[in-house]
């Protein structure tokens, strides 16, 4: 499995003052129409990058993190636990996913994510690559088969010195 980053965060003690400092630096869309004033950036990037979100530090810390999609949170967090790492928030349930933290061996934050959608099966996905290369291949062969067509006509058509 591939492990994508998809969100990137800012936690600070004025979120609001924060949230004000990136939309103007950068020209973020940054809407916080939510109970917790959690900033939800869009990056207006036009499909570049990723989007992400500038919230308050629950710690009273101020930190920049960023979030990587895995299967599941808890495995990722025992390996965290093996590797040397540490568990700063065990795997919590909020809306259209499941979120968790860790600590690497030197102490930087990062949050793990899990879609409450799965992506599609394996098998799915395959068979979908599988139709786009085949429509693919289809699309050349014929693009071939035109362009030798024309050569042989252009060599027929030439008179003989």
């Amino acid at each position: 499995m591939a492990y994508p980053v998809t969100h990137f965060e800012v936690n600070a003690r004025d979120a609001k003052a924060m949230q004000r400092f990136y939309g103007d630096l950068f020209g973020w869309g940054i809407d916080t129409n939510n109970p917790m004033d959690y900033g939800m950036i869009d990056t207006k990037a036009k499909g570049r990058g990723i989007n992400g979100g500038i919230g308050a530090t629950q710690n009273g810390r101020s930190w920049v993190t960023f979030y990587v999609e895995t299967s599941s949170i808890d495995d990722t967090l025992g390996k965290v636990e093996r590797l040397g790492g540490k568990t700063i928030m065990p795997k919590m349930d909020m809306g259209p996913g499941e979120y968790g933290l860790f600590s690497d061996p030197e102490g930087n934050v990062i949050g793990l994510y899990r879609s409450a959608t799965p992506p599609p099966a394996p098998s799915q996905r395959t068979a979908r690559a599988r139709a786009t290369r085949s429509s693919s291949a289809a699309k050349r062969k014929a693009t071939r088969k035109r362009t030798t067509t024309r050569r042989s006509a252009a060599t027929r058509t030439r008179p003989r010195r």
